[in-house]
């Protein structure tokens, strides 16, 4: 088991410095190892992902843990989905389930997934029909593959999903196809609100599809679950940047960056300790982010706002300059806000209760008005 001495890592690079550095497979997790993330969603503008080249410095202090989170590495045989991705040397806990990993020839790739990701309360262990490529080794500044990957399984459908339905249902599916345009554009000092790194950028173009399907046999077969009926987009298309900053002492990342197609940062994740946890939790401000969500994004003459509850809900659209520009209610999972009068450029969506908590905020690019 390798031994994160962060702290110590700390010291000795104050004596150093930082240099270009380039990362092997033995530098990546094994078996045993945990890494604490926080997790940041209230991006302030100021945080974005930096510019590329040698010899940067990319300032994250400012991000906050107002959600925490420790990541397990673990050996695949000892999981109870373990058997179903046998050639899997890693198992990685994420998003509330397990990610599996197989590694060839310096390539890691992620194999499939066991959990809940379909949203509806459904454990599934999700094979890739084409496995994902999320780091080649050795990583050298300049580096770049691109991959292509594909989910597509199916099982008996929930009783809760049968009991909704106008017609009888014999099963559901899940398929994800992914694009991803990878390369490590930048080397430098990765400063986080823990301490700097030395550390590499990886910046991913990502483009997914996801979709549901229901077996139906009045249907004659297999057709798209109607996404309207459980308040969601079927299918749904994302496209965004993610920007890693990968550090040789943990081999992973000590930053990572979920962006729209205009580099404005939705979600943050980073290296930080249980000490640092929960900023502005129960205080002012209550992050329900996670059932938050805009789109379209980028958009002209309007975007949806969607989320699980709309119980005394508001919300309020920003510009740069903190000027509130609309606001209303929420009153149902998704409502339309119409954006026709506004200029272009980037603005800030934030929900409030009524109480004036802010409880989620999103950045939305206006294009084309």
């Amino acid at each position: 088991m390798k031994k994160l001495l962060l702290l110590g890592v700390a010291s000795f690079s104050a004596l150093t410095g930082f240099s270009q550095i380039v990362l092997e497979a033995a530098d990546f997790p094994v078996a045993g190892d945990s890494i604490y993330q926080g997790i940041d969603t209230l991006i302030p503008l100021t945080i974005t992902p930096g510019s590329a080249g040698a010899d940067q410095s990319w300032d994250f202090s400012q991000l906050r843990t107002r959600q925490g989170n420790t990541i397990h590495f673990a050996d695949p045989t000892t999981l109870p989905s373990g058997g179903s991705f046998p050639n899997s040397f890693l198992a990685v806990e994420q998003f509330g389930g397990w990610g599996f990993a197989d590694s060839t020839n310096g390539v890691v790739e992620i194999t499939g997934f066991s959990g809940d990701f379909t949203g509806l309360g459904v454990p599934m262990d999700i094979p890739f029909a084409d496995p994902q490529t999320i780091f080649v080794f050795p990583a050298n500044y300049q580096d770049s593959y691109n991959d292509t990957s594909i989910i597509d399984v199916s099982m008996e459908a929930p009783p809760a999903l049968v009991a909704q339905s106008p017609i009888p249902i014999d099963s559901i599916r899940f398929k994800r196809y992914s694009e991803i345009q990878s390369e490590i554009d930048g080397w430098g000092t990765v400063i986080t609100p823990l301490q700097s790194y030395d550390g590499l950028r990886q910046r991913n173009v990502e483009h997914n599809i996801d979709s549901i399907w229901i077996y139906a046999p009045l249907l004659g077969g297999w057709g798209l679950l109607p996404g309207a009926a459980l308040g969601i987009e079927n299918p749904r298309v994302t496209d965004n940047h993610r920007y890693n900053y990968i550090i040789k002492e943990i081999g992973y990342y000590a930053v990572s960056l979920t962006t729209n197609l205009n580099d404005s940062v939705d979600r943050a994740t980073f290296l930080s300790n249980e000490s640092q946890c929960c900023f502005g939790a129960g205080v002012e401000e209550t992050n329900i982010a996670e059932a938050f969500s805009v789109y379209p994004n980028p958009t002209s003459n309007g975007f949806s706002i969607r989320m699980e509850t709309t119980d005394k809900l508001v919300y309020a659209l920003f510009d740069v300059t903190g000027k509130q520009v609309l606001a209303g209610s929420l009153n149902s999972t998704v409502t339309f806000v119409n954006t026709a009068a506004l200029a272009d450029g980037l603005y800030v969506c934030k929900v409030f209760s009524v109480d004036g908590k802010l409880t989620g905020s999103k950045k939305i690019s206006i294009l084309g008005n």
